[in-house]
């Protein structure tokens, strides 16, 4: 079987949705599967021609024309490359996602006349962007899917940014130009069946589940919870704040670090000032900034605690994070808000703790539950990797994707 990914990401390094492309890659590969990979976003480094190796049997390539102005990038061990903000740099990055596409088509079409290309999986929302690609596929008898992680919901407030209707436009047109569609969770099942898509697939979050670390209380001096993220509005940055604030103010011995890109944000510097003004909070959050992977995961482990605040919103009901399947493998104790389909795959006080979204003296009772009980929460901390191996493994949930391709109607050429 010789599958295709193509759509906006950095790959293989990146964020949320290089994850996903990435281990979806390496579970199908694990399936047995040969994959290539290609990429219609500014590369962070210069351009290169032709295809690249990420791991044995799963080959990437770029069709973007130009290059993404980039802060903060340093080496392959920077995860999250940050575009900057500039109104020019912003121009140059749309202009070479959309300008990507006739080569994506290009080298999308050279795969398929070789007889490389039996699946293809797009990750994209956008119609101009999506409909070349699903359209060529429909054309050489191809199946084709498409992978949804989010929907337009959180563009709504600004609805005459033309990309909020490029993307309302590529959902209403999805049940004529796919075979079918693979989604992140059950709501958004929900919503694409409601316009039309008849087979569709839930695949959560995915990851690989090596070896289950043993049950261990850290030993720190203090309570240690990571938090890792960017302080984006969809966290629910003041509930995690005040919880913290509450925390203090009881004179927990807890200690939030906050790992990520926060100073890139308006919110996330006004939230970092706002803790360094407040000898309450100053005490008791570290900002630690980006880290490399190899820091990051050292961090993780090495916590307490991980946590993970999200909104009590419909673009959050819509999504699933992440960052909570990469937290359970660690085998810490997870705090993470119940929001959308966390208690799905999650019991509270078993495999994690189940945050109220919006009542920050309720999270911090959660928390200072674990605090006193650091045994219990150790405990909590293996259950939730066992729960998670078994709910969101790749090669699990990619041999599902391959069933589910392989099980749809023919249909013929759009």
């Amino acid at each position: 079987m010789n599958v295709v990914i193509v759509g906006s990401f950095w790959f293989p390094q990146g964020a949320a949705s290089a994850a996903r492309v990435r281990n979806l890659a390496l579970g199908l590969r694990e399936r047995g599967a040969r994959v290539h990979v290609i990429g219609t976003v500014p590369q962070p480094r210069p351009l290169e021609e032709g295809p690249r190796t990420f791991a044995p049997g799963i080959t990437y390539e770029y069709a973007a024309p130009t290059r993404a102005a980039v802060s903060g990038w340093r080496d392959a061990d920077r995860t999250v490359p940050h575009l900057r903000g500039r109104l020019v740099d912003k121009a140059r990055w749309f202009a070479g996602l959309y300008g990507s596409i006739p080569g994506a088509r290009r080298l999308l079409a050279e795969r398929v006349e070789r007889g490389e290309c039996d699946l293809v999986i797009v990750y994209d929302r956008s119609l101009l962007r999506i409909a070349p690609l699903a359209r060529l596929c429909r054309s050489r008898g191809v199946t084709v899917l498409l992978d949804v992680v989010e929907a337009s919901e959180q563009m709504r407030r600004r609805r005459l940014n033309l990309l909020y209707w490029d993307f309302v436009a590529g959902a209403r047109a999805t049940p004529r130009l796919f075979d079918g569609i693979t989604v992140i969770s059950e709501a958004l099942q929900t919503l694409y069946r409601s316009l039309g898509c008849a087979h569709t697939l839930v695949v959560p979050s995915i990851e690989a589940w090596p070896e289950p670390p043993p049950v261990a209380v850290t030993g720190n001096p203090e309570f240690r919870l990571a938090y890792v993220g960017a302080l984006h509005e969809r966290d629910a940055p003041r509930v995690l704040l005040d919880a913290m604030r509450v925390l203090a103010r009881q004179r927990a011995p807890v200690v939030l670090d906050v790992i990520g890109h926060y100073d890139g944000t308006a919110q996330g510097r006004r939230f970092r000032a706002e803790c360094d003004a407040d000898p309450t909070l100053a005490a008791h959050v570290r900002f630690r900034g980006s880290l490399s992977d190899e820091a990051l995961q050292g961090t993780l482990a090495s916590s307490d605690g991980l946590l993970l605040t999200r909104r009590d919103a419909r673009t959050e009901e819509l999504s699933f994070p992440t960052r909570l399947v990469e937290y359970l493998r660690h085998g810490r104790p997870v705090f993470v808000s119940d929001v959308g389909d966390v208690g799905r795959y999650l019991r509270h006080g078993r495999d994690a703790v189940l945050l109220h979204p919006r009542d920050p003296m309720r999270v911090a009772g959660a928390v200072a539950e674990i605090v006193a009980r650091p045994d219990r929460g150790a405990e909590i901390g293996l259950r939730g990797r066992e729960a998670g191996a078994r709910a969101f493994d790749r090669a699990v949930h990619a041999g599902r994707v391959l069933e589910f391709a392989a099980g749809l109607p023919r249909r013929s050429a759009a």
